[in-house]
């Protein structure tokens, strides 16, 4: 078995790598290759973390080559829960002050993090990287993700959704801080770290192709996506269910006024009132749903730039960060 590239042990780390992967065995030697290289240039201590999302061909197996419990770990989930999931679990067993997402698929070059990394230290505490090309993305990728960005965008009020940008980002202490203290089980990152604020930058690059392999992402992987990002972040399909509920009720009214003027009222005018009155008790109900689903959320309503009593709080307080974790 070939084994890859390690680098000094660095412990207390600054900085921490996390790297989804999910069906991956093509891409993961040389994206280590690479990754250690960049690794071995930071100004800062670093560790990376692989996340295997119950993949079935070698990626586990390939991983377990370059973990060493320090620098380098694998956390291997029991079965395919999807990225969000996988991510959610880096931001739990994250040890760095700061944390950066990167896939595995190289599309995202690693050699950007030392630009990420340099913004950080100049008071950044989100460094998005925004995708100037997608290269190698079909027509039908770029179209879709386009329309997702515009959908959330009229959708979306209070916080901006920077548009192309993916989960190549870092996350400085206070936003990740944030983040762990937010506790919902329907996770949309990318919206969640627009959503926690903080001082913000967009650093445009060029996507390159897949290094192997093909993207995980479809048409039902996009959609339920799309829906999980209205459902977390906005109340306006709601919203217009009631408006137009209202609408088709006043309507309703008018026409049974103007039948009963006209001497001409029958039973149609009697059941598109019912009707009409019917679609707007259905929008009150979800009205109070709406402002169910806020509160069962739990969300913090503020967060504090700049707190002397700030402490990280997990996801899952039970989780224990046990050093060496093995795939």
């Amino acid at each position: 078995m070939q084994t890859l590239h390690r680098f000094p042990e660095r412990h207390d780390p600054q900085l921490s790598i996390v790297v989804p992967c999910f069906q991956e065995e093509e891409s993961i030697p040389e994206f280590h290759k690479r990754i250690i290289r960049v690794v071995e240039r930071l100004p800062v201590s670093c560790e990376i973390i692989y996340i295997d999302d119950g993949s079935s061909d070698r990626t586990q197996e390939l991983l377990r080559t370059c973990h060493d419990g320090v620098s380098v770990r694998c956390l291997s989930l029991s079965r395919n829960f999807g990225k969000e999931a996988a991510l959610s679990a880096g931001i739990d067993h994250a040890s760095g002050h700061a944390l950066i997402f990167i896939d595995v698929d190289l599309q995202d070059p690693p050699e950007l993090i030392p630009i990420m990394v340099a913004h950080w230290q100049q008071g950044y505490d989100v460094v998005n990287m925004q995708r100037s090309q997608r290269v190698g993305d079909s027509w039908f990728k770029r179209m879709t993700a386009r329309a997702y960005y515009r959908v959330m965008q009229g959708l979306v009020e209070k916080i901006e959704l920077p548009e192309d940008v993916s989960d190549f980002r870092l996350i400085g202490p206070a936003p990740l801080a944030a983040l762990r203290s937010l506790d919902e089980r329907v996770r949309v990152l990318k919206g969640l770290i627009s959503w926690v604020g903080f001082r913000t930058i967009e650093l445009p690059y060029d996507r390159t192709s897949r290094h192997a392999g093909h993207t995980k992402w479809n048409v039902v992987s996009l959609f339920n996506l799309a829906v999980e990002s209205a459902l977390s972040f906005s109340r306006k399909p709601l919203r217009i269910f009631s408006l137009v509920s209202a609408g088709l009720w006043a309507s309703s009214i008018v026409y049974a006024l103007v039948g009963l003027a006209t001497n001409d009222i029958n039973i149609h005018h009697v059941l598109f009132f019912i009707m009409a009155f019917m679609c707007l008790g259905i929008a009150m109900v979800g009205e109070y749903l709406g402002v169910a689903l806020v509160e069962v959320k739990r969300r913090p309503l503020y967060l504090l730039k700049n707190h002397p009593k700030v402490e990280p709080v997990t996801i899952h307080p039970s989780i224990n960060r046990v050093e060496g974790e093995t795939c």
